[in-house]
């Protein structure tokens, strides 16, 4: 470590403390305080909170831990469930348009079925009134 309870800090710990609080400030700003200064150059230090300086990030227990994990693991389950409930009902509405688009499907088929064999009565219909046509001309000649 950087810092021993006699000695203080390291020779090259004090020289960069020390150039940091010498640093010029910007316009506007105030120098660093050689607390600042021990933040910047040591960041992930706990010296300033053993000294008093920076708050001491709360502990929290395995107990509670676990417990915020469970809460954050039954949420995402309660999240899928409902995506999953959305799911089956927009499956259930496509199931129904298809039976629907099926139905329209066969009553088509139906009428094309009607309309061929009107078709077909129509053309014999054509033919005999064709052929007596022919027999009448033909009584004539």
């Amino acid at each position: 470590m950087h810092y021993g309870s006699k000695t203080g800090f390291s020779e090259p710990i004090k020289r960069v403390i020390e150039a940091v609080v010498a640093e010029p400030a910007e316009d506007g700003q105030v120098p660093k305080t050689p607390t600042e200064a021990v933040a910047q150059v040591l960041p992930k230090s706990k010296f300033l909170q053993n000294v008093g300086f920076e708050p001491v990030a709360p502990k929290r227990n395995a107990k509670s831990a676990v417990s915020a994990c469970v809460q954050e693991l039954e949420a995402e389950v309660e999240l899928e469930k409902q995506g999953a409930a959305a799911l089956r009902d927009e499956l259930e509405i496509l199931k129904l348009k298809a039976v629907e688009s099926e139905d329209a499907r066969q009553k088509q088929r139906e009428e094309i079925e009607i309309l061929k064999k009107q078709g077909e009565e129509n053309r014999k219909q054509a033919e005999e009134t064709n052929s007596l046509l022919r027999r009448l001309l033909s009584l004539k000649e």
